[in-house]
C-alpha cells in the first residue's frame, strides 16, 4: 500500500488489474461529500473520489467516470461493504 503514514482500510485488485487503496474515512469526508453532492446518488461517488487512490495516486471525478464499468462496480461494492451502517457494531 502507498505511503505508510496514511490509514488504508483495504487494498482492492480491480478487474482491470489496477490496485485501489481505500483510506479510512472521517466525518469531515462525509460532510464534504454531502455539501458537494447534487443529490443522494452523488454521495457514494464523492466518497470514492475522496477516499480512494488507484495505483498510488488520488483520483478525480473524471478519473472515476472514465474507469471501466467493472472497476467502478467493484469500488462501489467495496464502499457499500466497508461503510454500510449495518456493518457498524452497536455498543452493548
Amino acid at each position: 500500500m502507498p505511503e505508510k503514514d496514511k490509514a488504508f482500510l483495504k487494498e482492492v485488485a480491480l478487474p482491470s488489474g489496477k490496485i485501489a487503496c481505500i483510506k479510512e474515512g472521517k466525518g469531515k469526508d462525509l460532510f464534504w461529500a454531502l455539501s458537494n453532492s447534487t443529490g443522494q446518488n452523488d454521495i457514494i461517488k464523492l466518497l470514492i473520489v475522496r477516499l480512494t487512490e488507484i495505483d498510488g495516486k488520488p483520483i478525480t471525478e473524471d478519473d472515476l467516470e472514465e474507469l471501466p464499468l467493472a472497476d467502478v462496480m467493484a469500488l462501489m461494492g467495496e464502499f457499500t461493504e466497508i461503510f454500510s451502517p449495518f456493518s457498524v457494531q452497536k455498543p452493548s
